[in-house]
C-alpha cells in the first residue's frame, strides 16, 4: 500500500517529508500513556523503597515506567509536529529501550527466587549469572536492531521522495525490523522453556522438604514470569505483523494497535481520519507492570519476611537438594543483595 498521508517538499531543517509514523500520534493516547506509567511507577517506586531484597527487579521496572512515560511524551510533541524527526525517533527509541529494562527485571526475579531455593543453582538449565548476561545482552542487540530497522525505514522513504540516496533500501530496513522481533520472540520462548524446567526440577525438592522448612514460593513466581513473558510475546507477534506487512498497511497504519494490540474500539488517527479518537484500553507491557505491583517478588521470596531481618530464629532444617547433596531450609538468607 502506497503512502497517501501529507508531504513536506523541500522538507523543513530538521524535518522529515513525511508522517514517519504512518498516522498522526493520538493525543488522548499520548496524555493516557504518560498518565498512567507515571501513577504504575509509583506502586514499584513503593516496593523498591519498602522491600530489602528485591530492589533490583522493582528498581528496574520503576525505570522502564518513566521511560515509557518519556516516550509517549514524544509523542505528544509529534501529535502537534507531524514531520518531526527527531520526535519520531526518541518516541520509538524510548519505548523501545524501556522494554529491555522490563525483560531485565524479569530475568533478575528468576535469579532471585533461585537465589533462596535450596541448591537453585542445580534447578537452571543454565548457569544463573551466565544466563542473566546472556539474556540481557540479546534484548538489547535485538532492540537495537528493531529500532535501527525503523530508522532506517523511515531514512530510505524520505530519501525516495526528496529523490535521494539512502543507506539501507526499504526492504532491507524492514528485514532488519523483522529480524529484531523474530530474533527477541526467540529469546522469550527459550527463557520460558527455562522457566518450565526449573518449575519441574522443583518439584522434588518442594515434595520431599519438612514442614517447617523455609522455602520460596517458587512454582507461583514461575507463574507469573510466564504469565509476563506470554504478554511480551503477544506484543512482539504484532509487531512482527507490522513489519511483515508493511509500513502503511493495516497494522502499521493504525495507532490502536500499538496502543492497545486490540482491532475492537474506537477508530485511531490516521492519516485518512485525522479528528477520530482513539482507544485507552490496556496494552500487555501496562499489565505487566500492574502485574508485579499487585504480586511483587517479596511475596515469592521472602514470604515470612527478609531472612536477615526476621525477628523470630528459624530452626535449621535440611532439604534433599538431588545429586546426593543437602542444604539448610534457613540458609536462604545468609547472603542478601538488592
Amino acid at each position: 500500500m502506497p503512502y497517501t498521508g501529507p508531504i513536506s517538499k523541500p522538507p523543513e531543517t530538521g524535518m522529515a517529508p513525511f508522517v514517519e509514523m504512518g498516522y498522526i500520534p493520538s493525543l488522548p493516547m499520548g496524555i493516557i500513556g504518560c498518565v498512567t506509567f507515571l501513577l504504575a511507577s509509583g506502586g514499584q517506586l513503593w516496593w523498591f523503597v519498602k522491600k530489602r531484597g528485591t530492589r533490583s527487579v522493582h528498581g528496574l521496572f520503576f525505570f522502564a515506567c518513566v521511560t515509557e512515560a518519556l516516550g509517549y511524551g514524544a509523542r505528544l510533541y509529534n501529535h502537534g509536529h507531524i514531520f518531526s524527526g527527531m520526535s519520531f525517533l526518541l518516541s520509538i527509541s524510548l519505548i523501545q529501550v524501556a522494554t529491555i529494562l522490563i525483560t531485565a527485571a524479569i530475568y533478575k526475579s528468576i535469579q532471585r527466587g533461585l537465589k533462596y531455593m535450596p541448591n537453585g543453582e542445580s534447578l537452571s538449565p543454565m548457569r544463573i549469572r551466565s544466563m542473566l548476561t546472556v539474556f540481557i545482552i540479546l534484548d538489547v542487540v535485538w532492540v537495537l536492531m528493531q529500532i535501527a530497522g525503523q530508522y532506517f525505514w523511515a531514512g530510505a522513504k524520505a530519501a525516495e521522495i526528496v529523490d535521494d540516496e539512502a543507506m539501507f533500501a526499504l526492504g532491507t530496513s524492514t528485514l532488519i525490523f523483522l529480524a529484531g522481533n523474530v530474533l527477541q520472540a526467540i529469546t522469550i520462548i527459550i527463557i520460558s522453556v527455562f522457566c518450565f524446567v526449573i518449575y519441574k526440577r522443583s518439584i522434588p525438592i518442594f515434595a520431599s522438604a519438612p514442614q517447617d522448612a523455609v522455602l520460596p514460593h517458587l512454582k507461583p513466581l514461575m507463574a507469573q514470569i510466564l504469565i509476563s513473558l506470554g504478554l511480551f510475546f503477544v506484543r512482539l507477534i504484532i509487531r512482527i505483523a507490522h513489519g511483515a506487512q508493511g509500513a502503511y498497511e493495516q497494522v502499521g497504519s493504525h495507532e490502536v494497535y500499538f496502543g492497545v494490540l486490540d482491532a475492537d474500539g474506537p477508530p485511531p488517527i490516521t492519516l485518512t481520519n485525522p479528528h477520530s479518537a482513539s482507544s485507552s484500553a490496556t496494552q500487555p507491557i501496562f499489565l505487566i507492570i500492574v502485574l508485579w505491583a499487585a504480586r511483587p517478588l517479596y511475596k515469592f521470596i521472602f514470604p515470612f519476611g527478609h531472612p536477615r531481618f526476621a525477628t523470630q530464629p528459624r530452626a535449621t532444617t535440611h532439604v534433599e537438594a538431588g545429586a546426593g547433596s543437602t542444604v539448610s531450609g534457613s540458609a536462604a538468607g545468609d547472603h542478601v543483595k538488592a
